[in-house]
């Protein structure tokens, strides 16, 4: 029904002819096509397809069959063209070979590596031509598929590369990836107007009676697949009028389930031995022709009996590939055949397979022809979980292991297996899968069981935002292993440490799980010191800075022993001692790792992390790239709880430079941990716009709060003291500069300490201010704090104005409004200036000079400071992942805001 589909459909087309266009002309995209079965989509793939004669054309679908399998569709997309890939870095090749090609290596680094190998293999694909890329069914792609494929979407940027999903609305309950496609337009097919459905009609069925065709239109209720089929299967009789149309069945069904049903009587129709080879190649998914009749020769069918399927339209057969006409066909073909039929089909696909072929894949047909248990299927499945995590797929592996699980008749190693299940959901993000999974697996006793489950379950808890229930789980465990395995014990307590930090009340969660854990013996070790000082910085305002540092040291000298994500996850706790310079440098060693590794879905929290640290440190512009690629980064890895943080930080940077907030003000005092940002940077912007109560206000909702522990909240007390002082209420906010003194001082960090002298100025009595300024100033020397520096010079000009010491008070604050200007921090830089007006002083003009790298957009900057250390389109691409087209694209809209011509120029330019 390619043509008769797309009637009614002109806007639509419309559209993806303008997303094909734009293709050709180098700026590539994607758009989601939703639909009810029978709306459309697959004959507007089929168009697209029409259309890009000059294109490279890749298609897959996806089977539901076949969902489990990691990287089934990629492997159908793009083989064929790994030839091209040798142009790609060596681990980007080896993980799109470990995906593409199952029975080779196994692909290292995290799934998303592969979204960034299948972006940079279009992108070599587009060199030559440009690339389509249409799947149908995308509802039925497994998670790793989506997975890569969504993230090349949405990071296409100046690529010749289309990309088209065509998704079935009502084909599941969670449309998983595709429900609201965040990051990607979505076109959706509506039902056809009875004018639309007539003209449909006109074309092919002219010779309807207009009541019937009438009939036909109430019945199809705007579904395209529907009026066809529906008007292709009434009699000559029935057309002309002289037959009535039974309506009493199908009336009360949905459009796409009559079309089903027409589809099932088409097939039942056809000879046995044709019906065989159809549930054979509908529970395949590869398309191999010669894979399908060598399975169902095993069946007693053979090659003449598909004859019948393809003159009844149902299939079509291109060279060495067998295509289902619509998925609807494949469907009816499937679930039409009896449980028995359906298993032999499976059976017969595995024993079909190649030796030496896709193991994963046999076993899934195994396990599909299998009822009741069966441990040696179950043993080959848990084989195959094993070669998914290898090659990243974290969600094929719980669907394997819980399917193992199934086959599997004794309670230990069933509950091994869906334990072993519930953790690799929850790797994947699948969280009520994984809930289900752990509530599935039941009480185990194996102590390492134990431990894993309730790391599970705790994980799971605060995921969703119940860290207080994620504790108390974690509490419970580490009870139970102190006796037998106390080094596990001692982690449990550190992780229960964690989730207390996040807790609604994170002091009471610190002093309850103390009380819950007192008297057992985890041993000594920098883990249990790491906890307890943890503990310590919740329960009050001490920090243990000799535990924490410990730990840090521990961790970064055991880093080795752990994968990847672990280390990001256990790394930066002396953040909690103001140690930002050497978090940063250990930050700045895991991102080249990550981008070394390809460790695409690990990368945006450590950027997170290197932004804070960037911040912290006054170097803004740095901390503005920083937060922006992770946040990029995050959204095209779906990681929403990461992107929302990163957001918060810009918000930050914009506060310091004087922008209001773009989102509504987060005054949820009381707010969790990730809303203290918005806080903050509305109280910056306050305070450095001179609105001293409400930053007043803000900053004690902060520092008073439950989330007081915070190092936001440690950061926001000398805010709070020049807050209220500035408002005539030193007395209010002295108990703020206690804290901080006392914080600083077991910190030991020297910016901590040139801080707390300014604080100590703020609240000291007429006559006193002078010696704690001009200590702070000598304390700041050195601390690599530019930022912070700038505001006790501030202070300190505005001190010296108020007592008529001109002079002074204009070189402070002139030096003061030099560094905000070089800081990106304009709101303070204003007030800097304010004061100097006030002075009756002229404020000292801007740098000289042209700010050329603030002209760039922080994507070109990035890209501009990789060419400048000679680094090729190609190898910047691959690290900042993105397509050589795209880095070239931001080059030559950098060159002319630098005033340079080309890359050679770029080595000479100060891109600080």
């Amino acid at each position: 029904m390619a043509d008769g589909g797309l009637s009614g459909r002109g806007r639509e087309l419309a559209v993806l002819e303008r997303l094909l266009a734009g293709a050709a002309e180098g700026r590539g995209g994607a758009v989601v096509v939703r639909g009810e079965a029978g709306a459309g989509k697959t004959a507007l793939l089929e168009r697209v397809g029409e259309l890009s004669p000059e294109a490279t054309l890749l298609r897959c679908a996806g089977v539901e069959s076949e969902a489990a399998l990691p990287y089934a569709g990629l492997q159908v997309l793009l083989r064929g063209t790994l030839d091209r890939a040798r142009r790609l870095s060596a681990r980007q090749q080896a993980a799109l070979r470990g995906a593409v090609e199952p029975a080779g290596l196994p692909a290292p680094g995290d799934r998303f590596l592969v979204g960034a190998a299948t972006l940079g293999l279009l992108g070599e694909l587009a060199e030559e031509r440009p690339v389509v890329v249409l799947v149908d069914d995308a509802q039925w792609l497994d998670l790793e598929t989506v997975d890569a494929l969504l993230f090349a979407a949405r990071r296409l940027g100046m690529g010749r590369v289309a990309l088209v999903f065509a998704v079935r609305e009502g084909a599941r309950e969670d449309m998983g990836a595709f429900d609201g496609c965040p990051g990607l337009p979505v076109l959706q097919l509506g039902p056809l107007s009875d004018e639309e459905g007539t003209a449909l009609l006109a074309g092919r069925a002219p010779e309807l009676h207009a009541t019937v065709r009438g009939r036909v239109l109430g019945l199809a209720r705007g579904n395209p697949l529907a009026l066809v089929e529906l008007a292709g299967a009434l009699t000559p009789a029935q057309r002309d009028g002289s037959e009535p149309v039974d309506e009493r069945e199908i009336a009360v069904l949905p459009a796409s389930r009559r079309v089903r049903r027409i589809f099932d009587e088409r097939i039942r129709a056809l000879p046995a031995a044709t019906r065989t080879v159809l549930t054979v190649a509908a529970a395949d998914d590869t398309g191999d022709l010669a894979l399908v009749m060598a399975a169902a020769g095993r069946l007693g069918a053979g090659a003449g009996d598909l004859g019948p399927a393809e003159a009844a339209e149902l299939v079509r057969v291109s060279g060495h590939r067998l295509a289902f006409r619509h998925p609807l066909v494949r469907a009816a073909a499937y679930q039409g055949a009896l449980l028995a039929g359906r298993a032999a089909a499976h059976r017969a696909l595995a024993e079909a397979a190649p030796a030496g072929g896709d193991v994963g894949r046999r076993a899934w047909h195994l396990a599909a022809a299998t009822v009741g248990y069966d441990e040696e299927v179950a043993a080959e499945l848990e084989r195959s979980a094993e070669l998914f995590r290898a090659r990243g797929g974290r969600a094929a592996v719980a669907a394997a292991y819980r399917r193992a699980a199934q086959l599997t008749g004794d309670q230990e190693s069933r509950s091994r297996r869906l334990v072993a299940a519930a953790a690799a959901a929850a790797e994947a993000g699948q969280v009520e899968f994984a809930a289900a999974l752990a509530d599935e697996a039941g009480p185990v006793s194996a102590p390492a069981a134990v431990a894993r489950l309730a790391g599970i379950r705790a994980a799971l808890e605060h995921g969703r935002g119940r860290a207080e229930p994620a504790r108390l789980l974690l509490v419970e465990a580490a009870r139970e292993m102190a006796a037998e395995r106390p080094e596990t014990g001692a982690w449990l307590l550190f992780e229960s440490a964690v989730a207390a930090w996040d807790a609604p009340d994170a002091a009471a969660a610190a002093r309850d799980t103390r009380e819950r854990l007192a008297g057992l013996d985890f041993g000594d070790c920098p883990v249990v010191r790491g906890a307890n000082g943890v503990l310590d910085r919740m329960a009050g305002d001490a920090v243990s800075a000799a535990a924490i540092r410990e730990f840090a040291a521990y961790v970064n000298r055991t880093r080795r022993e752990r994968g990847l994500s672990q280390q990001v996850r256990l790394h930066g706790w002396d953040m909690l001692l103001g140690e930002y310079a050497d978090v940063h440098d250990e930050a700045v060693a895991l991102e080249q790792e990550c981008r070394a590794e390809g460790a695409v879905g690990v990368l945006p929290r450590v950027l997170l992390r290197l932004a804070r640290c960037r911040l912290f440190l006054g170097r803004h512009r740095d901390a503005y790239t920083t937060a922006v690629e992770g946040l990029e980064i995050a959204r095209d890895t779906g990681q929403h709880h990461l992107a929302g943080l990163l957001r918060s930080e810009l918000a930050v940077l914009a506060a310091l430079d004087g922008e209001e907030p773009r989102e509504p003000d987060a005054l949820a005092y009381g707010v969790a941990p990730g809303g203290v940002w918005p806080v903050r940077a509305q109280g910056l912007l306050d305070l450095g716009l001179g609105r001293y109560d409400s930053a007043l206000r803000r900053f004690a909702s902060l520092t008073e709060g439950p989330h007081r522990h915070l190092m936001l909240a440690v950061h926001s007390l000398p805010d709070q003291v020049e807050a209220g002082v500035r408002l005539g209420r030193a007395e209010e906010v002295r108990p703020a500069q206690l804290r901080f003194s006392r914080w600083a001082i077991a910190a030991g960090t020297p910016w901590a300490r040139a801080v707390e002298l300014r604080c100590r100025a703020l609240v000291a009595p007429e006559g006193q201010p002078e010696q704690w300024f001009e200590r702070a100033l000598e304390a700041h020397g050195g601390d690599g704090r530019p930022f912070e520096e700038a505001r006790t010079r501030l202070l300190y000009g505005e001190w010296l104005r108020r007592s008529r010491r001109r002079a002074d008070a204009r070189e402070a604050l002139t030096a003061a409004l030099q560094a905000f200007e070089r800081t990106q921090a304009r709101a303070w830089a204003d007030r800097a200036r304010a004061e100097l007006r006030a002075l009756g002083a002229a404020p000292a003009p801007a740098a000289a000079g042209p700010d050329l790298v603030g002209r760039l957009t922080a994507q070109e900057l990035r890209v501009v400071r990789l060419a400048a250390t000679g680094l090729s389109n190609r190898d910047i691409g691959a690290r900042l992942f993105l397509s050589p087209r795209t880095v070239g694209y931001h080059l030559s809209n950098a060159y002319p805001k630098l005033g340079v011509t080309s890359r050679a120029a770029l080595g000479g330019l100060d891109l600080g």
